[in-house]
């Protein structure tokens, strides 16, 4: 037993990490918009301004202290003023967990992993926008890779750069690698409705062209893929569209429907021919400020190599409660089948996760679950725990 939560706990690490910074329970706070918190439009990334301000009032433990405004505190390196043509931002994201120091894992040991230590920058410059992202993690995120150790020694990463355009009001244009346009941009990355899609944020992204619309109650997104030039060879990278749009009838309600199609020549995971496909509803609901309902389910198709139609479904119900100024606790509910017509039983998973932004700029999160890592119908269940500490400047 002690060896399946041993295996559960490293594919944990190389799964649970979370650069978006990207948190959809801010629906509590009447934001169905991303674009006023966030350079990206979707969110996610670099935080603006007042994204920042809105952070240190509405997400941070305030110990009976709470102000209107945020004060310096917010600003890059906890206080460094910038021009209001650039923003800049560091995160800094660790995991530590206890590994076996002996085979039959008699004696523990304490491990630490750097998921992310990226340096973010976003400039704009009247109608023109110039977005990057650098970084290191010490393991996994293949997918952003722009070097390539493929030992134990760590790799730089970078997982956006785009150029983009203001055409009119609410629509920007954008060229670049940028993350997908798929159900809910969250920074939760173990979700299956992420995996199962490859709509992460760790290093799903795709380079492409791209048009994001917001204003009213209305968001849209359409991106034409034209892949992943960050892996080789190029029979490898994935072609076809990802889009989503959404529609806010009030400020505590959004709901969504989103679309994927790809094809690669070689799929990753099996060498072969593969087109792929996932199509699906979101929603986000807040009957009360501290009380948030999130939850997405998609049906996912896949054709290898001519073969027949494989025909799957994912998604998850979450609730996001905040007893407490700053603290978080969650309950997700997971399900996942590749593949309705065959043999093997669909996968779920329950977690439950303490968050705590506990101090300006800083937070640590608590994840206990049970059941499949991965969305592999027939693996057995399994339990598991992390533990994140999160920074960003």
């Amino acid at each position: 037993m002690k060896s399946v939560v041993v295996v559960a706990i490293l594919v944990l690490a190389s799964l649970f990490s979370s650069p978006a910074y990207a948190y959809p329970f801010m629906i509590g706070h009447g934001y169905t918009s991303c674009a006023q918190c966030h350079a990206d439009p979707s969110g996610g990334g670099v935080l603006t301004e007042y994204g920042r301000g809105q952070a240190e009032i509405f997400m941070r433990s305030t110990y009976g202290k709470h102000g209107d405004e945020p004060g310096p505190i917010k600003d890059f390196a906890f206080g460094v003023p910038l021009p209001k043509e650039l923003q800049l931002q560091g995160d800094i994201r660790g995991l530590i967990f206890p590994r076996p120091v002996d085979a039959e894992a008699k004696e523990w040991m304490l491990r630490f992993i750097v998921m992310q230590a990226d340096l973010r920058a976003h400039i704009k410059l009247g109608g023109f926008h110039a977005y990057g992202s650098a970084g290191y993690v010490s393991e996994g995120a293949d997918g952003a890779w722009i070097s390539s150790n493929v030992g134990t020694g760590g790799n730089a990463v970078s997982r956006e750069h785009w150029l983009g355009y203001d055409v009119s009001k609410g629509l920007m244009v954008r060229a670049g690698r940028l993350a997908l346009p798929f159900g809910i941009r969250t920074e939760e990355h173990l979700l299956y409705a992420r995996s199962a899609t490859r709509t992460t944020t760790n290093d799903d992204q795709q380079l492409g062209l791209d048009a994001v619309y917001g204003r009213g109650k209305w968001r849209a997104e359409v991106m034409g893929i034209a892949g992943n030039f960050q892996i080789a060879p190029d029979d490898y990278r994935e072609r076809g569209y990802s889009a989503l749009v959404a529609y806010a009838p009030a400020n505590n309600l959004e709901l969504g429907l989103s679309s994927l199609f790809t094809t690669a020549t070689l799929d990753v995971d099996l060498p072969l021919p593969r087109n792929r496909q996932a199509h699906g509803v979101f929603g986000r609901y807040a009957p009360l400020e501290k009380v948030r309902f999130l939850a997405e389910a998609n049906v996912m198709t896949s054709r290898f190599d001519g073969g027949p139609l494989d025909v799957g479904t994912v998604g998850y119900l979450q609730v996001d409660t905040e007893p407490v100024g700053g603290v978080h606790i969650k309950g997700t509910a997971e399900w996942c089948d590749t593949e309705h017509g065959d043999a093997l039983a669909p996968v779920g998973r329950g977690t439950v996760t303490a968050l705590w932004f506990f101090a300006p700029h800083m937070d640590v999160r608590l994840d206990a679950l049970y059941g499949a890592l991965y969305c592999t119908p027939g693996v057995d269940a399994s339990p598991a725990a992390t533990a994140q500490f999160h920074m960003f400047l």
